[in-house]
């Protein structure tokens, strides 16, 4: 596989706050003060990371109960001893998406395999963990996946398993129509490894968590991947001093969070997660729902019931598996649990990661750096062909459909068209050029409005060009339908490729062995866009 970089600063939509992350831009660097583009400086990092004992060993029999319970191999068990011995973490985590949900699930357990391989390599012990979002409650988010078809075309495939309204989607039961959609996705992308992977792991009555466990462990336990659980109640008991903190620190955290969002605004970036003056950081789970705790003249108020502060700090003592992290408090949690050296964050999270830092200080005094995930565009033989021939880049079809099939027609107008075009607007600009400076030499005004009126000119004629170009376009349809099948593979729905096709299409295709070529293939130093050639 060849591959080769494209910048974030080229690609539609890519925030503000994310490219100045990535460039280490001053107005940036407050909110995250603790990351860095080094290895080497994220190595020397690492042995400043403590965690108590007692604490480690806690949550290490916790992990080896959890992955054992999914069949993990040698080499995942071997990483949990590490980790109870003293190795570092580098974490990286996502909801329980359908068939592991977008491709990004599978690069950010790339990204913390390779990391943590980097810094062992730099003398830092070091193991991948991956966090299972299971406590979120959006069934509506993961609840299915996009596959493309033989002919490019995208079908989504959508379960209808519920849960109680609110319910954490990992407690929610995989329906009887799994068997259906294993059997439609085996229509697209073939029978297979990967395809009696999925069919082990994603069966009627297995739960969300566990469909999704069982898939990462099937994939991933050779390269020591260590999976966590988050709503397992030994690790609430374990967090519990934490939860217990957030509790009575509620007031403290929501006015350092209301002035963090203010400071955001403040420096032209937008505050990723809505913050009001009642809001907390946790979740109440009242007859399997998830209800937030919210903040009501200094007490709390849960679906209707009032407690006292008080009231609210021993119900989190005596029953801390009842409360659940809201998203500014879940990395805190994973940090008060896990030795995390850094965390792989795609750009989304990496905004939140700005108002998280100062909920870091108040309960952990310390923030954790975060490292971008592998981000890629996968590009097959067939799609690759088609770029060489049309003369295309990635960033060429990272627009909308329309406009790439317009700019794509200009590319392959007749030529003898196309220089009558490019012989017209050069003689046109010699005309208008001409005309214009005599103009400012009779009156600088008249000469004004000969400049709008050459402009409109040549708007005219890029108008008629293009007009040109799509009817010749129209008459070759295979141009165009490879014009449409482009930008669905490769921008679908104006996302990159990553955040909408299934992750799972790529493993049909070429096999689990993919992630040993998309390791290798990964550069931690590019801090962009990766672009893949698949053969």
């Amino acid at each position: 596989m060849d591959s080769e970089c494209l910048r974030f600063a080229d690609i539609p939509g890519t925030s503000r706050l994310f490219l100045d992350f990535l460039s280490h831009a001053p107005e940036a660097q407050k909110f995250y003060p603790a990351s860095t583009a080094s290895l080497e400086e994220l190595a020397r990092q690492a042995s400043r990371i403590q965690l108590p004992r007692e604490r480690r060993e806690r949550v290490a029999t916790v992990l080896a109960r959890q992955n054992r319970g999914w069949n993990t191999g040698p080499e995942t068990l071997a990483n949990i001893e590490k980790l109870r011995a003293g190795a570092c973490a580098v974490v990286s985590g996502q909801q329980l998406g359908l068939f592991l949900g977008p491709a990004f699930t599978v690069y950010k357990a790339v990204t913390a395999i390779r990391l943590a391989r980097e810094l062992n390599a730099r003398g830092v012990e070091a193991v991948p963990v991956f966090w299972l979002a299971s406590e979120d409650h959006d069934l509506a988010e993961v609840n299915h996946a996009f596959v493309p078809d033989s002919n490019y075309e995208l079908r989504r495939l959508e379960t209808s398993s519920r849960g109680k309204e609110a319910a954490p989607v990992g407690t929610v039961v995989l329906d009887s129509d799994l068997t259906s959609l294993t059997a439609q996705l085996q229509e697209l992308i073939g029978d297979s490894e990967t395809l009696n992977l999925i069919r082990e792991s994603y069966r009627p009555g297995q739960t969300f968590s566990g469909a999704f466990a069982e898939l990462m462990t099937r994939l991933f336990s050779r390269q020591g991947l260590i999976l966590l659980e988050s709503s397992d109640p030994e690790l609430h008991q374990i967090a519990a001093p934490l939860f217990q903190s957030a509790a009575e620190k509620a007031e403290a955290l929501n006015s350092a969070l209301l002035e963090r969002n203010r400071e955001l605004e403040s420096a032209g970036y937008h505050a990723q997660v809505n913050v009001t003056g009642s809001s907390t950081l946790l979740f109440f789970i009242k007859d399997g729902s998830r209800i937030p705790a919210l903040r009501k003249n200094g007490n709390f108020t849960v679906d209707g019931e009032h407690w006292t502060a008080q009231e609210m700090t021993a119900r989190v003592s005596s029953n801390p598996e009842l409360f659940s992290a809201k998203v500014l408090l879940r990395p805190v949690f994973q940090d008060y649990l896990l030795p995390t050296v850094t965390y792989i964050a795609g750009p989304a999270e990496t905004a939140y990661f700005a108002q998280v830092q100062v909920v870091y200080e108040q309960l952990l005094g310390r923030t954790t750096p975060i490292w971008p995930r592998f981000s890629a565009t996968l590009i097959e033989a067939r799609l690759g062909s088609w770029m060489r021939k049309f003369g295309l880049q990635l960033r060429d079809v990272l627009q909308p459909r329309d406009s790439f099939v317009a700019a794509l027609a200009r590319r392959i107008i007749p030529a003898d068209i196309k220089e009558d075009f490019d012989r017209t607007r050069e003689h046109l600009d010699r005309l208008l050029g001409s005309l214009i400076q005599s103009l400012k030499q009779l009156d600088p005004t008249i000469a004004e409005a000969g400049e709008s009126a050459a402009n409109k000119m040549r708007y005219q004629l890029e108008h008629l060009e293009s007009r040109a170009a799509k009817a010749h376009l129209q008459r070759t349809e295979v141009v165009e339908r490879k014009a449409n099948l482009m930008t669905t593979m490769l921008f679908p729905e104006k996302e990159l490729q990553e955040r909408r096709i299934g992750g799972i299409y790529f493993l049909g295709k070429y096999g689990p062995d993919l992630i040993d070529r998309l390791l290798e293939q990964y550069r931690p130093e590019c801090r962009d866009h990766q672009i893949i050639y698949l053969d």
